[in-house]
């Protein structure tokens, strides 16, 4: 019999109850797996579950938001496990799980899992820490990783919303010197945002034709620090409409070095990351097998 490892969070988002689990694992079971489940407990399990235990079955699925799924991943680049990974959104906004068109129930995700094949998915190397998505700082990032885990479980994305809403009274410019293959990048900005998703922060919203998830390459995002609330309103709208000019700057990269003030927090999937003077970033190709 096959050997399928479920990593779940017991904590995250808004499909906590148990009859989910029980409708995915019985989708798995009549496939012809034997599950083992395994429960996160604190951070970093998801890291240390895969890593420890990800080579010796013949599929992994995670069950959480996007930070579960940021921990798992971790994990099996850390112990080079190539074993076929699947992903059951049960998060407060799964922005990288709504890139891919992944299902919102569990019982359909399984199913969907169990009939596709796993396709090679890039992630971000940032300093050494792997990110599956997205790596950010500036206005609202912090709200990904303040917000109370009991809120999002309430209130989903509404709950992101409420809390990011305080951060518009405590704007902070970025100084930030950005040095690409052709090119350096200096300015003072608002946001900024290394990105392989069509959807960030549940409302940033990039062309699908212009994301593909293992092309090699990752989208930059720049948004420049505005001269006053009325350019700061013109900027939302351009957002909003995905009219990335002028202010705002969306190129592709494939690493950068960045320079920074060493007290700038990042978010890497919605986790805090401590900021550094530099940072250097780059796309791992291929990195994982994922089913997508």
């Amino acid at each position: 019999m096959k050997k399928l490892l479920f990593i779940i969070n017991p904590k995250a988002g808004l499909k906590k109850n148990k009859h989910y689990i029980d409708d995915a694992v019985k989708v798995f079971e009549e496939a012809g797996y034997k599950v083992g489940i395994k429960y996160t407990k604190k951070r970093a399990d998801g890291t240390v579950i895969a890593r420890d235990y990800g080579s010796k079955v013949d599929l992994v699925v995670c069950m959480g938001g996007d930070g579960t799924l940021n921990e798992v991943m971790q994990g099996m680049i850390e112990g080079a496990v190539d074993t076929p990974l699947g992903y059951i959104p049960a998060g407060s906004t799964n922005d990288f799980a709504t890139s891919l068109g992944l299902k919102s129930d569990p019982k359909e995700e399984a199913e969907f899992i169990i009939s596709h094949e796993a396709r090679p998915l890039d992630l971000g190397s940032f300093n050494g820490r792997y990110f599956v998505y997205t790596a950010s700082a500036g206005i609202f990032t912090k709200t990904s990783y303040s917000t109370p885990q009991d809120l999002k479980n309430r209130l989903g994305h509404f709950a992101y919303i409420l809390t990011g809403v305080k951060e518009l009274f405590h704007i902070r410019r970025l100084r930030l010197k950005i040095e690409l293959k052709d090119q350096t990048i200096e300015g003072k900005y608002i946001f900024a945002a290394i990105n392989n998703a069509t959807k960030v922060g549940g409302i940033m919203k990039l062309d699908e034709n212009m994301v593909q998830f293992n092309d090699g390459v990752f989208e930059l995002m720049l948004v420049e620090f505005p001269r006053g609330p009325i350019e700061f309103c013109k900027i939302a709208v351009k957002v909003l409409l995905q009219k990335f000019t002028g202010k705002i700057t969306l190129i592709q990269i494939d690493s950068a070095k960045i320079t920074a003030e060493k007290d700038v927090d990042w978010s890497l999937d919605g986790e805090k990351e401590k900021g550094k003077e530099k940072v250097d970033f780059e796309v791992v190709h291929d990195a994982i097998n994922f089913i997508y």
